[in-house]
């Protein structure tokens, strides 16, 4: 028996969710290593309200979770099946890229 449409809310709702270019580059550090609020604001260029929205879209969607210690919050993926999961997209529309534009 095929899965009803509903199977298919929650790979939905993690596409949906990098479906941000600040949020897929926020995925994509995250990749590499866990980082703070402050260095990913730092490193992508927004501000901190800005930046606290797009974390919260990633958390609701099972992307990253973070770590608090002391004032400090610090964001790593939730498991390695999101870095994947980015990386193989990225790479992807990496292959396809027109090298002229």
């Amino acid at each position: 028996m095929e899965p009803g449409l509903s199977a298919y809310d929650g790979v939905s709702e993690l596409f949906s969710a990098l479906a941000n270019p600040v949020r897929a580059a926020v995925v994509h550090r995250l990749s590499e290593r866990p980082r703070t609020v402050t260095e990913l604001t730092e490193e992508l260029g927004v501000s901190q309200p800005l930046m606290s929205q797009h974390l919260r879209v990633l958390r609701t969607a099972h992307v990253v979770t973070p770590t608090r210690t002391g004032r400090t919050t610090t964001y790593a993926l939730s498991d390695d099946h999101v870095a994947h999961v980015f990386l193989d997209a990225f790479t992807h529309t990496k292959e396809h890229e027109d090298p002229d534009e």
